[in-house]
């Protein structure tokens, strides 16, 4: 028999056990009742047996010899032949962390991660062999019998001398019928409900057209109406007008029944669609309710965490979970586990203080760390707060500047939200020194990019002296996503909902310039007013060219809000995210791709960008400019061209798009590039056209050029070659950072062919 299909199942199952050793230890540390003390260690106890057997059924020796010897410790623990210390738990504990490992490498077929044997001799001696007690004496009898006594079963009782009335069958209690669902079927479980959204959609749209059939049909109607009028004054023969009247009598009932089963359809079809879009909803919620958890599974780790980072950092911390049953999305759950480590990692090492420091400060030695969740509307808040030191915003913006992320004229500007805002800034750290727990500068800038991309977002609080507050804000559920729909010159995007604070008209003349920026008052604060085109890199004429006021998205980070100037709002909707594949997977500028109704493609922005944006305005202070590279990037595709841009923008060039080669010669012929990335199947002139051209001119031939493209062959790598791009990268086998790689060895003067 095959054994290999339990594999995943034993995987899932010793997770699921190692998580009862891991909550079983963590509470035996702290209970006093000898009945709940018991009832845990027996819990433990049959956890590591299960594993023990499962292991040694499927094959898995070491994990099933290691599981033995934890059951071995924890038998004694049963037995009280051995008690439960710092040292023990730690060694148990650890353990668990080690077959959780083995597990996962024999389920994976590679080989063990440590040394069985290692860990075995790291274990504590087993005590020795105890007798075990004599049972418990009879109440019936005073005396026990010899151990060599053979005990007789007990008589069984006379029978009755009436037979009992019998009984009606006790009714069986109704229990609730599971089943293990494969997670990626749940996932194509969702894709399809989702896809249905898009077809409600799509429905949507063809009752708009079958309703706007009705007033063409009445316009026709009238405009007959107003012919047979016309022709009443006109003389014909009486032959001619019965034909005419004939005529027009035909045209009257025709169109009097195009009209009837113009309003017909329509009432069938807004009927049909009203019962679809019920349904498809109540499958959405059906699916969406299959795949949420609670928060507890998340929460499972962290009495584990907190108790190994207070003891690493010498510090005492209670833990408080609060709203363990809230439930949210299990991709959700997976993604926010890394980052709901991190802050509490981040709350222990620089929030709560030492013992000493803590009395000193008038607080109890103890430090208090709560994690709590709770379901507001349509969205789930998690807070992480602590009674800690909290964070001074003088000392941010001081430690800005020694980080030379600001000068100091500018982070005397800051106010104190927008300096607890600094922390969020990729490689800004308060740490003095950088340990295992902190320091590297690295963590809360991907918590927030993290949290964006679910459609969530970030907050900070904090009172120096009072502690710090972190709430997430995070979606139900990703079975669908609100979005905004806007239109940049002739282009459509899509924004999610969530990333955007509301909506503003902006008024040419309400714009001010400070500090060269273009701002206007919202609120009571002032906000940089940007274009979305030129966040993307899109050349458009300005939104004000034809009226005085244009629509703006209210962006930016929490602290650091922006008018984000587009040519038109659209639509607000709900949308299916697409995946953009593996070749794009790397770049940073969209999120997915949009499925309309009509079956067209938007791409959807990030919005950490828009955040990203936001920081850039306010916060950069350039000392020195520099001048950037100039990039030419050519393709007829509008998304892999805009993609392409994305990853050049992000590295720091400075990049403009051509829609083939001969737009591409022009924009070179008028204009300095240091670069040229391009297509080569394009209309007018190919990309080893393109390429050729720019060698038989002598304006141009010293600009290097790369070619992308989806032709693998040799021949085509020779003839891009021999046409004189300096490198030919194909699409199948694109790498982000090798593209990054070719560029900077071709514009410092290397030769970067491939």
């Amino acid at each position: 028999m095959d054994l290999s299909s339990f594999h995943n199942q034993f995987r899932e199952e010793t997770t699921e056990n190692i998580r009862i050793l891991g909550e079983g230890l963590l509470a035996l540390e702290n209970e006093q009742d000898e009945a709940k003390r018991k009832a845990t260690i027996d819990r433990v106890f049959r956890a590591m047996h299960t594993i023990k057997g499962s292991a040694r059924m499927l094959g898995f020796e070491p994990v099933g010899r290691l599981a033995h010897a934890l059951e071995s410790l924890l038998g004694e623990l049963r037995q009280g032949q051995r008690s439960l210390d710092l040292t023990l738990a730690n060694s148990l504990l650890q353990s668990g962390d080690t077959i959780l490992s083995l597990t996962i490498a024999a389920v994976d077929q590679q080989p063990p991660p440590l040394d069985v044997d290692a860990a075995l001799a790291a274990l504590p001696a087993p005590a020795g062999t105890v007798t075990a007690p004599a049972p418990p004496t009879p109440l019936a009898s005073a005396v026990a019998p010899p151990a060599s006594a053979v005990i007789a079963p007990p008589t069984p009782p006379p029978p009755p001398a009436a037979a009992p009335v019998a009984l009606p069958p006790m009714p069986r209690p109704s229990t609730r019928q599971t089943i293990r669902v494969r997670v990626d079927r749940l996932d194509r479980m969702l894709n399809l409900a989702g896809e249905l959204v898009v077809g409600q959609q799509t429905l949507h749209n063809h009752e708009e057209q079958l309703n706007a059939l009705q007033p063409i049909v009445e316009r026709q109607q009238r405009a007959l109406d107003d012919l047979e009028a016309e022709l009443q004054r006109l003389r014909f023969s009486p032959a001619q007008r019965q034909n005419l009247d004939l005529r027009l009598s035909t045209l009257r009932e025709t169109s009097t029944e195009v009209l009837r089963l113009a309003q017909r359809a329509g009432d069938r079809f807004t009927r049909h669609t009203s019962q679809h879009g019920l349904l498809v909803k109540d499958l959405e919620l059906e699916v969406m309710s299959a795949r949420l958890l609670p928060i507890a599974t998340v929460y499972a780790s962290l009495p584990r965490a907190v108790r190994d980072l207070a003891q690493a950092t010498g510090k005492e911390v209670r833990l408080e979970l609060i709203g363990e049953n809230v439930e949210l999305d299990r991709k959700i759950l997976e993604l926010i586990h890394d980052p709901l480590l991190h802050l509490v990692r981040n709350a222990i090492d620089h929030g709560i203080e030492p013992p000493a420091e803590r009395n000193a400060a008038g607080k109890t030695p103890i430090g208090l760390l709560e994690v709590s969740a709770e379901t507001v509307g349509g969205e789930v808040r998690v807070v992480i707060g602590d009674d800690g030191r909290g964070m001074d915003p003088q000392r941010l913006r001081e430690r800005a500047v020694r980080l030379n992320m600001l000068s100091s004229e500018a982070a005397s500007a800051l106010s104190d939200a927008e300096s607890l805002d600094l922390i969020f800034q990729p490689g800004f750290s308060t740490a003095a020194a950088v340990t295992d727990i902190s320091g590297r500068g690295v963590g809360m800038d991907v918590v927030r990019t993290n949290l964006n991309e679910l459609g969530g977002q970030v907050h900070l609080e904090s009172q120096c002296g009072d502690g710090t507050r972190v709430i997430l804000t995070l979606p139900l559920t990703v079975v669908t996503t609100r979005i905004l729909l806007v239109r940049v010159g002739s282009h459509t995007f899509a924004l999610p909902a969530t990333g955007c604070q509301g909506t503003v008209w902006v008024r040419q003349s309400q714009m001010r310039a400070l500090e060269g920026q273009p701002t206007i008052e919202h609120g009571e604060r002032t906000l940089a007013v940007i274009m979305l085109a030129e966040l993307i890199g899109i050349t458009t004429p300005s939104p004000f060219n034809r009226h005085d006021r244009a629509p703006a998205i209210l962006g930016g980070s929490p602290q650091r809000r922006l008018a984000i100037l587009v040519d038109e709002l659209l639509d607000e909707r709900e949308a299916v995210i697409k995946p953009l594949g593996n070749l794009l997977a790397n770049q940073r500028r969209y999120g997915g791709a949009v499925q309309l109704g009509d079956g067209s493609l938007v791409l959807l922005l990030n919005p950490s960008m828009l955040s990203q944006a936001g920081r850039t305005t306010t916060l950069s202070r350039p000392q020195t400019v520099r001048r950037r590279s100039r990039l030419l990037v050519v393709d007829d595709s509008f998304t892999t061209r805009e993609l392409i841009r994305s990853i050049l923008q992000s590295a720091g060039y400075e990049v403009t798009a051509a829609l083939d080669g001969a737009d591409a010669l022009d924009r070179l012929r008028n204009e300095a590039y240091d670069l040229v990335v391009s297509d080569v199947e394009m209309p007018r002139l190919d990309g080893f056209q393109l390429a050729a051209s720019i060698r038989s001119d002598a304006d141009l031939n010293a600009i290097p050029v790369i070619l992308i493209t989806s032709l693998s062959s040799e021949e085509h790598r020779r003839r891009g070659l021999e046409a004189g791009a300096q490198a030919y990268i194909v699409k199948s086998q694109f790498n982000q950072q090798s593209l990054l790689d070719v560029v900077r060895q071709l514009l410092s003067g290397g030769d970067g062919a491939s």
